[in-house]
């Protein structure tokens, strides 16, 4: 009769557990993750743009919510890219933090923990890079994400990845990392496509207002619009599918737009991203704006929350927090600052160094205001002048600007040295052009949000922050310095 007994309750913890699996897996939902190259907060509608026509995203924004306050770790394509698969800052993955690095291997990305989970993983287009990412073995790293194709645009792949799932298939992650909005662009693609220099409301004041800069920003919109119409097509194969109401639509960009002063760089343009999300059986109040500071560190600690992944065993350490409660309507509690900074964006050449020297810097978002340390002011924040200020990408704008007189306004905002301290109201100064850090008067302002941003840099381990920082001018680099060096 024990016996009995015995076999009658396991059957029924185990029936039990099952069925705990079975809600567990159909609360799960399917993850699509949809990741622009290069795009400031332009997403039409969703962020009052009306010089960038997104529908697509629109309507997503509609259907869900946004995020007004975004922020990606760090405004450089592959370190960004680093931190987001592993749910790190940059400075807490050694080389992971350069840009063009030989990415460690010792530490595990969000696609490792959720392909353990056994739910199905895809990817399309760019992920991680430019760089190289191997196993200790030599072999390549996917980061967990199946490779299906490197090509950046939906093409059909989405769509047979979607009609190979059987019936009782398990929740899928499929990341779509597109190119657009990466330069180069068409020249006057913009104009020729009936837009009109007039239509853009506003020219960011570090930027000379000029038919040459709108032109370009016009250029840029067309490669955001072409993004939203993949989004478009993404969007269609999910709905055929049938899994859309399943399906967790994520839109951002893994930094801001491929201008000078932008990309690459510490103001709040380069790393405030727009992030829409959509899940129709997960939302709760959709068409919210959510006002809460979030940082792309967020996204695998959300990821594996909502897959029931298991990173501690996966040997996963995560600085980030899930933003499933947020998508609930149900925050525990609010985000007071959210952090940046940036390293070795490009090879910096130097006598004597085969890697060169980045630019240091860290920041942190509290409030109205973002302050930002620069570690090494003597430094140029755009690379050695000589050698064309590579750290940031080739473009008219860019062009015009270097043309200008070193002392101009201009010049100075997007490539000159700049001071130790700096200081902005992105509220009254959304362009970061005056520092009130030299205005003085808030010197207890920069005090206090300098005191707590290197308390908290200095309990995650941050080399720059306890002395060392020199160890990331010293990581290998896969690019190699200039001929002329």
């Amino acid at each position: 009769m024990k016996h009995a007994l015995f076999f009658r309750s396991s059957f029924l913890v185990l029936t039990l557990g099952v069925m705990v699996w079975s809600a567990q897996a159909e609360e799960s939902p399917n993850i699509l993750f949809i990741i622009a190259d290069d795009a400031s907060r332009h997403f039409g509608q969703a962020y009052d743009c009306d010089w960038v026509r997104t529908p697509n995203i629109d309507k997503l924004a509609e259907e869900g919510v946004v995020f007004d306050n975004a922020y990606v770790a760090t405004a450089k394509c592959a370190p960004c890219r680093a931190s987001t698969m592993t749910g790190r800052f940059p400075w807490q993955i050694e080389a992971g933090a350069n840009h063009q690095n030989v990415f460690p291997d010792n530490y595990p990305a969000f696609g490792e923990v959720l392909r353990a989970t056994g739910i199905q993983t895809g990817s399309v287009g760019k992920t991680w890079g430019p760089g190289t990412a191997h196993h200790a073995d030599g072999s390549p790293r996917d980061f967990g994400l199946t490779v299906i194709s490197t090509k950046r645009v939906p093409g059909d792949h989405f769509g047979k990845f979607l009609e190979a799932r059987g019936e009782d298939a398990p929740p899928f992650f499929y990341w779509h990392g597109s190119s657009d909005p990466h330069r180069g662009y068409e020249k006057d693609a913009g104009i020729n496509a009936g837009k009109k220099l007039s239509d853009i409301d506003h020219v960011p004041r570090y930027w000379p207002d000029s038919d040459v800069v709108r032109g370009d920003m016009l250029d840029y919109s067309m490669e955001v619009e072409r993004f939203d119409s993949h989004v478009g097509e993404l969007l269609a194969d999910l709905e055929t599918s049938g899994e859309a109401e399943d399906t967790l639509v994520i839109v951002t960009s893994d930094h801001g737009m491929p201008f000078p002063r932008v990309k690459g760089h510490t103001f709040d343009d380069a790393h405030r991203v727009p992030l829409v999300m959509r899940w129709p059986r997960g939302i709760k109040n959709p068409g919210r704006r959510i006002e809460d500071f979030v940082s792309f560190i967020d996204f695998a600690a959300t990821f594996i929350d909502l897959q029931e992944g298991d990173a501690e065993a996966m040997g996963m350490e995560l600085s980030g927090r899930s933003m499933a409660d947020l998508l609930n309507d149900a925050p525990d509690h609010k985000r007071e600052y959210v952090l940046i900074g940036r390293e070795r964006n490009d090879v910096y050449a130097r006598p004597g160094s085969p890697s060169g020297q980045g630019y240091p810097a860290r920041g942190i978002r509290m409030g109205d205001y973002l302050y930002v340390h620069n570690f090494e002011p003597d430094r140029w924040p755009c690379g050695n002048i000589e050698l064309g200020l590579k750290d940031t990408d080739r473009s008219p704008t860019k062009s015009l600007i270097m043309e200008m007189n070193m002392e101009t306004v201009f010049w100075k905002h997007n490539f000159g040295k700049r001071p130790a301290d700096m200081l902005f109201n992105v509220v009254e100064d959304p362009d970061c052009v005056t520092n009130l850090a030299e205005l003085g008067g808030q010197g207890d302002l920069v005090k206090k949000m300098k005191r707590r941003m290197m308390k908290e840099l200095k309990s995650q381990g941050d080399p720059r922050a306890l002395g060392n920082g020199e160890v990331f001018d010293n990581y290998p680099t896969v690019k190699p310095a200039p001929r002329d060096w």
